[in-house]
């Protein structure tokens, strides 16, 4: 499923390269960018029980716990002007699920949970908060919703190279009685990336997609976002990750 305006797209055996300028994660008790780094490095990380960062009213009025941990990891990255595109498998299930239990009872829809169960409505909540006028993209594709996520950014930055990409994915597991048929194991994680077009003097990824298949990799949404910020925080050298959907992540 996509929402929005789609930019466009390579096929397999391509290669593209990108930048991340900034990045921002929240989720697994971790809040600051020094957590996840130690998180990357295999330290021992006392999780956080709260966060101190402060969201626009906007932003914290009827939001659920997973909106607010999105809108925490992009909040401050979304001060460039910037493309928006918002990938999750899930979305905000929990109002889905308050939709049907209400109609299954016979009783009135939550306005709150109507107008913000679609997917694109955290992108819809930011692009006002911040007045962005660039557009935004929703992506909902399964186990390859964060890679489907990173494939369209790439392919934005490819036909737009002066203007950057806020690449955002999150989901959470689904709550019962879906929890019995969730296929992957999502967990309540976001990750907000800025992200633009090489420049010369500025370490970039080489994002190649491949005809490969491997094994023992991440096949959850979830787990596609975790590897990727591992391997973003990780040695800048010649290393590979190749996700369990044929895509492969190079420093390059």
């Amino acid at each position: 499923m996509v929402q929005g305006g789609k930019c466009g797209s390579f096929a397999l055996g391509v290669e593209a390269r990108f930048c991340v300028e900034q990045w921002m994660a929240c989720g697994l008790g971790l809040e600051s960018r020094e957590q996840w780094l130690a998180w990357a490095r295999g330290l021992a990380v006392t999780p956080e029980t709260g966060s101190s960062m402060t969201l626009p009213p906007l932003l914290r009025r009827r939001v659920t716990a997973m909106g607010q941990m999105a809108l925490r990891a992009s909040f401050d990255l979304s001060a460039r002007p910037a493309r928006f595109i918002f990938c999750s498998r899930h979305g905000e299930f929990q109002r889905t699920l308050n939709i049907l239990l209400a109609l299954a009872a016979n009783e009135g829809v939550s306005p709150a949970d109507f107008s913000l169960s679609v997917h694109n409505a955290l992108a819809g909540l930011l692009s006002i908060a911040r007045r962005n006028m660039a557009g935004h993209t929703t992506i909902a594709a399964g186990a390859d919703s964060f890679r489907s996520g990173l494939i369209e950014a790439t392919a934005c930055l490819m036909e737009r190279a002066d203007e950057p990409v806020l690449l955002v994915y999150t989901d959470e597991s689904l709550p019962d009685p879906y929890s019995e048929i969730c296929e992957g194991d999502e967990t309540c994680v976001a990750l907000a990336l800025l992200l633009t077009a090489p420049r010369p003097g500025h370490d970039h990824i080489l994002l190649d997609l491949t005809t490969k298949r491997p094994k023992d990799l991440p096949e959850s949404a979830t787990g596609q976002a975790v590897a990727f910020l591992r391997f973003l925080l990780g040695s800048t050298g010649d290393q590979r990750l190749t996700d369990a959907s044929a895509q492969s992540w190079r420093h390059a």
